[in-house]
C-alpha cells in the first residue's frame, strides 16, 4: 500500500456527508499544517495541505493539494472527485490524483465508489469501490473496498470498512479495517475517532528501500470547533505505528463555510 494513503479524501464515504460546524450550508474550504515525529531515524515529517468542497443539488465537487516532507524527501500531489446523488437513495463518487515524482506520493491514483442510502430515515449507508494506485517505480495497488455507516440518533455516526489489496508485481494481498465514530454535541463543535488496522503489501521511503509485508495499526482523534461566523478551527492526533518506526504528530487548521 503506498505511504499516505490514509491522507487522500478523494473518495468521500459517511464522514463526508456529516454536518458541518454551526449547520452551515453551502461550499467550504480549509488548510491545515501537520508535524510528526518518526522514530528509528526514518526523518520526521512535515506538510500542509489545502481542501476544498462546492456542494450542488446532485453534483459536489472536491478538491485537495498536499505538499510533504517524509523520510527526507519532498513531494507535492493534487487531486480532484466529483460526487453525483442520482436520488435519495444512490450516489457515486470518482476522483483522481496525480503526483509531482517524489518517491514517496503516488505517481497517480483513481478511485471509485457507489452508495446505498437505506432505511425509514435513510440512516443507514453502504458503500463498495475500488482503487488503482501507481507508484513511481513499477510497482501497483489494485484495491477494492466497502463500508457501511450508520446515523444514529444523539448527533453520532459510526462507520465501519474494509480494504483488500494486491500490490504487484509479486501479487502481495493485505487487507485493512477501519472504524470511525463522529460526535457532534453541539452546533458548533464535532469530535471524531478514528481507528485502523491489518496489513500492507509494501510502502516505499526512498528511490532506493521499499518497506514489504509488515503490520501496522493507526489511531487519530480530531476536533473541531466554529469559533466566529463562518470561520472554524480544527485539530488532529495523528499515532501510526509498524515494525519499522512508530509515528505521531498534530495537524492544526482554519476552515471557511460559505
Amino acid at each position: 500500500m503506498l505511504l499516505l494513503a490514509s491522507l487522500s479524501t478523494f473518495a468521500p464515504t459517511a464522514r463526508g456527508q456529516s454536518p458541518l460546524p454551526g449547520g452551515l450550508p453551502g461550499a467550504w474550504i480549509e488548510t491545515n499544517a501537520f508535524l510528526q515525529r518518526v522514530t528509528n531515524d526514518f526523518g520526521d515529517w512535515s506538510g500542509v495541505y489545502l481542501r476544498g468542497v462546492k456542494p450542488g443539488v446532485r453534483d459536489t465537487y472536491y478538491a485537495e493539494v498536499l505538499a510533504l516532507e517524509a523520510f527526507g524527501q519532498r513531494g507535492v500531489q493534487g487531486g480532484v472527485t466529483h460526487r453525483h446523488d442520482w436520488s435519495g437513495s444512490v450516489f457515486h463518487a470518482v476522483g483522481a490524483t496525480v503526483g509531482s515524482g517524489a518517491a514517496i506520493l503516488p505517481q497517480a491514483r483513481v478511485d471509485g465508489t457507489l452508495g446505498v442510502r437505506f432505511g425509514n430515515r435513510k440512516q443507514w449507508q453502504a458503500t463498495a469501490g475500488g482503487s488503482y494506485v501507481k507508484s513511481v517505480t513499477a510497482l501497483y495497488d489494485v484495491a477494492g473496498t466497502s463500508s457501511l455507516a450508520w446515523y444514529a440518533p444523539r448527533a453520532l455516526l459510526l462507520e465501519t470498512g474494509v480494504r483488500f489489496n494486491v500490490s504487484r508485481p509479486g501479487d502481495i494481498q493485505s487487507h485493512r479495517l477501519f472504524g470511525v465514530a463522529v460526535l457532534t454535541p453541539s452546533p458548533r463543535r464535532s469530535v471524531s475517532l478514528r481507528a485502523s488496522g491489518g496489513t500492507e503489501g509494501w510502502q516505499i521511503i526512498s528511490s532506493t528501500t521499499t518497506l514489504q509485508r509488515f503490520a501496522s495499526q493507526e489511531y487519530s482523534l480530531s476536533w473541531r470547533e466554529k469559533v466566529s461566523g463562518p470561520w472554524a478551527l480544527t485539530m488532529q492526533g495523528d499515532v501510526y505505528r509498524n515494525p519499522f518506526y512508530a509515528r505521531s504528530g498534530v495537524t492544526i487548521g482554519v476552515a471557511r463555510y460559505w
